[in-house]
C-alpha cells in the first residue's frame, strides 16, 4: 500500500489546525495508520498574578507531531 508521512513542527501551541490542513489536501481514500506528538520544553521562567505565582515553568514549549497515512484500500 501507498504510504505517506506528514510532520508538523510548531513553537507554544499543538499544530491541530496545520495538520487537519495537510490532511485535507491529501484529498479522500486515504487513513490515519498512526499519529504521534513529541513535546520538548526549553527555558524557564516566573510567571506571577495577583492570585498565583509560579516559578520554574518552561519558556517555550515544541512540538512535533508525525501522522503516517496509507491509501485506503
Amino acid at each position: 500500500m501507498k504510504q505517506k508521512v506528514i510532520i508538523v513542527r510548531s513553537l507554544n501551541f499543538t499544530p491541530e489546525d496545520e495538520l487537519e490542513n495537510r490532511l485535507q489536501e491529501l484529498g479522500k481514500g486515504w487513513r490515519v495508520v498512526s499519529a504521534s506528538t513529541s513535546l520538548a520544553l526549553h527555558g524557564t521562567m516566573d510567571y506571577r498574578t495577583e492570585t498565583s505565582w509560579m516559578n520554574g515553568i518552561a519558556r517555550h514549549a515544541y512540538y512535533v507531531t508525525t501522522v503516517i497515512v496509507e491509501r485506503a484500500p
